[in-house]
């Protein structure tokens, strides 16, 4: 495939997969009554745009030059959760960028696992995810 292509796809699903996490910790924010303020649809966009940019940037060149050293996509991730800290840094805490990227990092492993047919895997992470967010919800709602 070439370069570019394998950018645009990698891109592609790291924006996907941050705009569902946006949408699904909305979505769970008010569920357990905490108020998460996001900006206008396109400031969110761009915003998106702007994390998932660094992410697949990283994750490409991480691929194509040390293909070994997936452990080093850590620092784009915190990268990802400073971008979304600092244009939300009136409304967030780093509790909310840290929910934010459990979200895609989750919505990432389970569509992974699905992909390659591990589905027992991807029920388990899945189950365990909405666990822990049972017990936060559960700290939360008694504070």
């Amino acid at each position: 495939m070439h370069a570019a292509l394998q950018f645009a796809a990698i891109w592609a699903v790291a924006f996907l997969s941050l705009a569902m996490a946006v949408v699904l910790l909305n979505i769970y924010f008010g569920f357990i009554g905490n108020d998460l303020e996001l900006r206008s649809a396109g400031k969110e966009a761009a915003i998106a745009g702007v994390a998932s940019f660094v992410e697949a940037g990283s994750l490409w060149l991480i691929l194509s030059f040390a293909p070994g050293a997936l452990r080093a996509m850590i620092l784009p991730v915190i990268v990802a959760a400073l971008i979304y800290r600092f244009a939300h840094v009136e409304d967030w805490s780093g509790y909310d960028a840290f929910m934010l990227l459990a979200f895609q990092v989750v919505l990432v492993f389970v569509g992974i696992s699905l992909m390659y047919g591990h589905f027992q895997a991807a029920i388990v992470l899945w189950v365990g995810f909405i666990l822990f967010l049972a017990v936060v919800a559960a700290i939360a709602r008694s504070m």
